[in-house]
C-alpha cells in the first residue's frame, strides 16, 4: 500500500509515491499508445493515486492519454495537476525534443492573466475533466522577463482558480532553489515541484528552502531524485542535471541554465560523490536506486516523489523500490560518513 500525504493547508492528500508524465509524453523516447495506457493502469493497480502532467509534454499527448485513464475512475479516488506557462499551438515544424507526438503541434511560453485561464480550459478538454486538484507555474525560468510577467499575469490568475474553487491548490515547478525562496514569500502558494535539489546526492535545498517551506507550510513534491541518471548507474557517460558528466560538464551546464555550477563543482566532483554513495549501498545490498527514492521521505516537508514511468516494469520496479523498507542502521551509517548533508532528517 502507498500511504498519502497532506498537501500544504489544503484538504488533499497525495500518494507518497506517485507518477510523472513526460515520458509517456514522448520524453526521451516514444512511447506508443497501447504502452502508455498500459502503464497507467498498472501504476493505478499499483495504487498511485497521485498523476502530474503538462501542456508542454508532448504538446497536450500527455495529458490526453492520462484523460483516457481517469475518465474511467471515480474523481474522487485521484489527485491530478497540470501546469500552466506554456500554450499548445500549431506548428509546421513541431517539438524535436518529445518524440511521437503530433507533428504539427509545438508550445509556446505564455505567462498572462488570459493566457493561463486559455492554458487550463485546453487542459481540462485534453484530461476530460472539469476539474484538476493543483496548477503549477510551470519554468518561469527560462527567460529574464518570465518571473514578472508570471507575477503581473499568471499568479494573479492562478490566485483568482483558487479563490473560486477551480482548484484546491496552487504551486511552481522549477529545477532550482533560489526561485522559489522568491515565490514561497508569495505567500500564496500550497506546494513546490522541485526538481533535483533535494536528492540523494543534492540538498542544497536545506540552505533556505526547506526551513522556508516548514514555516510558510508548503509542501514539496520531488521530481528529478535520480539528478538526470547519476544516481541510477553513475558513470561518465551518465547525465548530472541534463547534463552529460564529461569534461564540458561545466560549460554545458552553464548553457542548459538549470544549475550554474559553484567554483568547487565539477563532473569529477558528482562522480566521486555518487562512487561513494554507490558503494555505501553495495556493502549493505541496497540499491542505488531505491536509496534514491526512499531518502525524501524522511523530511515532513516532502508531500510526494514524482517518478516518470514508460512501462509497466518501471511501475513495478518503482513501487517494489518504494515499498521494501530500508533499515534506519543504513542511513545512520551514511549520515555519520557525511554522505549526506548534516541537517537531513532520516527515518
Amino acid at each position: 500500500m502507498i500511504k498519502k500525504r497532506r498537501i500544504g493547508n489544503t484538504d488533499l492528500e497525495v500518494s507518497e509515491l506517485s507518477m510523472g508524465t513526460a515520458p509517456i509524453g514522448g520524453w526521451p523516447v516514444a512511447v506508443n499508445s497501447d504502452q502508455a495506457q498500459k502503464t497507467l493502469n498498472t501504476a493505478w493497480e499499483k495504487g498511485i493515486r497521485y498523476f502530474d502532467t503538462a501542456p508542454l509534454y508532448g504538446s497536450g499527448m500527455a495529458e490526453r492519454r492520462l484523460g483516457q485513464l481517469l475518465k474511467e475512475k471515480n474523481r474522487e479516488e485521484f489527485v491530478v495537476a497540470t501546469k500552466i506557462g506554456r500554450l499548445v499551438i500549431e506548428s509546421a515544424t513541431g517539438s524535436n525534443k518529445f518524440k511521437g507526438q503530433d507533428p504539427n503541434k509545438d508550445t509556446v511560453f505564455d505567462f498572462s492573466y488570459d493566457g493561463t485561464m486559455r492554458s487550463l480550459e485546453e487542459s481540462l478538454k485534453r484530461l476530460q475533466l472539469d476539474r484538476v486538484d493543483v496548477l503549477h507555474l510551470h519554468d518561469p525560468d527560462n527567460h529574464p522577463d518570465h518571473l514578472d510577467e508570471a507575477k503581473k499575469g499568471a499568479i494573479k490568475a492562478m490566485k483568482k482558480l483558487k479563490e473560486e474553487k477551480v482548484v484546491k491548490a496552487i504551486g511552481c515547478g522549477l529545477n532550482q532553489n533560489e526561485m522559489l525562496v522568491d515565490l514561497a514569500k508569495e505567500g500564496c502558494f500550497d506546494c513546490f515541484l522541485l526538481a533535483g535539489r533535494y536528492t540523494l546526492l543534492d540538498q542544497t535545498s536545506l540552505d533556505e528552502l526547506i526551513p522556508l517551506c516548514k514555516d510558510s507550510n508548503i509542501s514539496l513534491l520531488l521530481g528529478g531524485v535520480f539528478n538526470s541518471g547519476i544516481l541510477i548507474d553513475p558513470r561518465p557517460d551518465t547525465y548530472f542535471d541534463y547534463t552529460q558528466l564529461d569534461e564540458h560538464w561545466v560549460e554545458n551546464a552553464k548553457k542548459n541554465l538549470v544549475r550554474i555550477p559553484k567554483d568547487f563543482e565539477s563532473a569529477e566532483y558528482w562522480l566521486n560523490k555518487a562512487y561513494k554513495l554507490k558503494d555505501a549501498c553495495k556493502k549493505h545490498s541496497i540499491s542505488l536506486k531505491k536509496t534514491a527514492i526512499q531518502f525524501p521521505f524522511a523530511n515532513e516537508v516532502v508531500a510526494s516523489v514524482i517518478l516518470g514511468m514508460s512501462s509497466s516494469t518501471e511501475v513495478e520496479e518503482n513501487f517494489n523500490n518504494y515499498q521494501e523498507k530500508i533499515p534506519l542502521e543504513f542511513w545512520k551509517k551514511i549520515k555519520q560518513d557525511n554522505l549526506i548533508d548534516q541537517r537531513s532528517p532520516i527515518a
